[in-house]
């Protein structure tokens, strides 16, 4: 698709991409990944033996936007479900509207999932694009101003291969080009994941050659890059390698691989925390905003899910008798990992 003679967006939506990117990447701010869908909430609740249903889950996404503005100061966007926008809190307020009153800027997961490549029994693909300008369209009128994807990379003696890496580019650049028509600013979210053996150089490796791929594939899009933000993993070590490398060690290769691959123009990094403990998440994004040297013209910071809610939940228990301390324990974590954007810690020790 890549030509030397294409239509750049309007300039009126040019800058209401920027504008949103912007309000995103504040200073000291992340992003709260509440997106899990249903079936995922199913792993999240039933070791805790909390039902998941979709009033449970109403009620668990309600506590946590319960907390007051100042509170969730550190957070300055989040990442719904599809579920959860169609849903109101006991007041009647949609979830979206509630977010905006936080302060927060809201946004929707537009992927539906992945199923596995013909031919291989190893790797998968992502769908959604079908119907996909139509959702945009929806789920901009319902307040959302921004869209994640995720392209899912796992590491093995064979995998990824270079098929796989490319078409799942591919799809995230079309993806990219039709939530930014639509006015929404897509996160581009490469995930690459920490299951295996597989040691931190090895990561650092595959992560490379992913994101040179879905920049090249964004380039061929010509896509807005000033008006995207980017969800990628940190480098690490796969959660069976006997080697573990230190946080100052997977912010030293995170920050190589995206300082050779990742273009200055694309305003905001938001870390996913795939695998690692609430504790290790927080302690690697502190390392990277730690780290001198190597070349960081964008803004760190977190894209967290699990490192922001594990101990919200295991306090909470569906019980509505725990909701205090369900929050001070969501409150802590987002706090801690604001204080980590910006290479700072709390007295408090995290877990």
């Amino acid at each position: 698709m890549s030509s030397t003679k294409y239509e750049d967006l309007p300039d009126e939506l040019q800058v209401e991409l920027r504008n949103i990117a912007s309000s995103i990447c504040r200073k000291g701010c992340g992003i709260l990944a509440a997106d899990e869908t249903p079936l995922a909430m199913a792993d999240r609740f039933n070791h805790l033996n909390i039902e998941n249903s979709p009033e449970n889950r109403r009620k668990y996404r309600q506590m946590l936007f319960s907390c007051t503005r100042d509170e969730l100061a550190p957070l300055s966007a989040v990442i719904l479900q599809d579920e959860t926008v169609h849903q109101t809190t006991d007041d009647g307020r949609p979830f979206a509207q509630v977010v905006s009153d936080l302060g927060i800027v809201p946004g929707i997961t537009l992927d539906k999932g992945w199923i596995k490549m013909t031919g291989s029994s190893k790797e998968v693909y992502t769908q959604g694009l079908d119907g996909l300008d139509q959702r945009c369209v929806e789920y901009k009128k319902l307040g959302c101003q921004f869209a994640k994807w995720r392209m899912v990379v796992s590491i093995g003696d064979d995998i990824p291969t270079t098929e796989a890496i490319k078409e799942g580019a591919r799809s995230m650049a079309m993806y990219a080009m039709i939530t930014q028509r639509n006015g929404l600013v897509p996160i581009i979210e490469p995930d690459i994941g920490r299951g295996g053996s597989h040691t931190a150089e090895r990561c650092l490796k595959v992560t490379q050659v992913v994101l040179a791929e879905v920049y090249k594939a964004l380039a061929d899009y010509h896509i807005y890059l000033e008006g995207t933000l980017l969800k990628p993993n940190m480098v690490t070590n796969g959660n069976k390698c006997p080697v573990h490398a230190d946080p100052e060690r997977v912010a030293e290769l995170t920050l190589i691989a995206l300082s050779r691959h990742v273009p200055p123009a694309v305003p905001g990094v938001f870390f996913l925390s795939w695998g690692q403990t609430e504790k290790m998440a927080t302690d690697n994004l502190r390392a990277i905003n730690n780290t001198d040297g190597i070349p960081k013209p964008w803004m760190t910071s977190f894209c967290y899910g699990r490192a922001l809610q594990d101990s919200c939940r295991s306090a909470w228990l569906g019980k509505d008798e725990n909701m205090t301390e369900a929050k001070l324990q969501f409150i802590q974590r987002v706090a801690e990992n604001g204080l980590a954007a910006i290479g700072q810690k709390t007295t408090q020790t995290d877990k």
